[in-house]
């Protein structure tokens, strides 16, 4: 199902929360990356079959490299089901993973033994110059273990924006493939940010045309009117625009609230390469909160987590989700989606004063009209008079008998009419 921006109705878009089905028979396929800093491995499969029969003779979960597992198609629940019981799934993610149209969201599962990220993809088509939209999810867990699921890709309408990560990880371009999986993890959302920031980008070289266009309205001169043509196409391209901006709005509004949580998942980070008196500090200072750090990841034992708590002895060996340089990152996510938010508000505001600006220019263009008619009203106020006043049919009227009459009221009409529009251009009303 693609979901766009502009107000191009989708076939399948009947409910704005809507399960997809085992009757869509596009096929699933399956990309896994296998990393790390000296080695690099690639594998595309395209049934579920051929990826059972692959992971047994892999260890995907080790530790020694990073594993990235991308799967392109969210439309087929029997496949999701087997999945979802490969890789410990709960029922409520996996839910979360087929339910179209789903708020952006962020979950601690297992005690903090994995991370659940649901983000939407905005990005403009190369072709169609059409604002489109994608659902991701992301799991990740430790181990340096990473899954995403994707919609299925419309060959025609949609454009794998995840291109330039997967050229970085192929030919080791800068640090991707020497850090660990946490790395690849801000690489995946710091490029869907960047995508929000060309889309902004668009819609403001719109919103530059549209304010250009009004303002050379109102500088004419000419008593010409624009067809009702062009202003219908003006409104329509205003309240498009509107239209976008208030979706994307409402679609980023999550964001915050989710980099906020990444970074406070450096309050439960291990203080295992921290020495004894700061980890004391750090103890005194957690205290009150009773959260407990223990092994080499963080996790916190009073939240809520969709399965059960996992014992000290399954998760002393384990690898940690996120390593402490990761946070400097999301810190800098952060500025950026605050600079999102800054510009969103800002062309929200464009987009309502633009409508607005063009309301007034309709009612100024509407009042010089009305202006114009009543001036012509009122000139032929007493040209009517005079007409009417020489029109009687009494025996001793006066210019009945005269011989030039007729041309002297031609004159006084078109005295009056004189007068009358002089007077108008000396008070600047023509």
């Amino acid at each position: 199902m693609r979901l766009y921006f502009h107000n191009k109705k989708v076939k399948d878009d009947e409910l704005d929360l809507k399960l997809i089905s085992n009757i869509d028979i596009r096929p699933v396929l399956f990309h896994i990356i296998q990393y790390d800093e000296l080695h690099y491995d690639e594998h595309k499969f395209n049934t579920l079959s051929e990826l059972n029969s692959f992971l047994p003779t892999t260890s995907y979960t080790s530790e020694d490299y990073c594993t990235w597992i991308n799967i392109d198609g969210i439309h087929r629940i029997d496949i999701l089901d087997e999945l979802s019981i490969r890789f410990n799934l709960h029922s409520l993610i996996k839910e979360d993973i087929s339910t179209m149209n789903e708020r952006m969201k962020f979950d601690l599962l297992d005690n903090g033994a994995s991370i659940y990220l649901l983000l939407k993809i905005v990005y403009i088509h190369p072709t169609t110059e059409n604002i489109q939209q994608e659902q991701l999810s992301i799991i990740l867990k430790e181990n340096n273990f990473l899954i995403t699921f994707q919609e299925t890709k419309d060959k025609l309408n949609s454009i794998d924006i995840f291109q330039v990560v997967k050229h970085r990880l192929k030919n080791n371009r800068g640090r991707i493939r020497s850090l660990k999986i946490d790395y690849l993890f801000y690489c995946l959302i710091d490029v869907i940010i960047e995508n929000y920031m060309f889309v902004l980008d668009h819609i403001s070289i719109t919103i530059d045309t549209l304010d250009k266009s009004l303002m050379n309205r109102l500088k004419q001169t000419n008593n010409n009117i624009l067809s009702t043509e062009n202003n219908l196409k003006t409104l329509k391209l205003i309240y498009d625009t509107k239209h976008k901006m208030l979706s994307l709005r409402i679609l980023c509004h999550p964001l915050r609230e989710i980099i906020v949580k990444l970074q406070k998942a450096q309050d439960r980070i291990s203080m295992a390469n921290q020495n004894a008196l700061y980890r004391r500090q750090y103890r005194r200072k957690k205290r009150p909160k009773h959260i407990t750090l223990s092994g080499n990841y963080f996790f916190n034992p009073n939240s809520d987590s969709l399965t059960r708590r996992w014992s000290l002895g399954n998760i002393e060996n384990k690898a940690p989700i996120f390593n402490e340089y990761i946070f400097m990152y999301f810190k800098d996510l952060n500025d950026h989606i605050i600079q999102l938010h800054d510009r969103i508000d800002t062309y929200c505001d464009l987009s309502s004063s633009l409508m607005s600006f063009y309301m007034i220019l309709n009612d100024a263009e509407m009042n010089r009209i009305m202006t114009f008619l009543t001036l012509i009203s009122v000139t032929f106020i007493p040209l009517m008079f005079l007409i009417g006043l020489f029109s009687v049919n009494f025996h001793n009227t006066p210019p009945l008998k005269w011989h030039y009459g007729y041309f002297c009221v031609l004159a006084a009409l078109g005295s009056s009419a004189s007068i009358m529009i002089s007077f108008f251009k000396w008070k600047k009303w023509l």
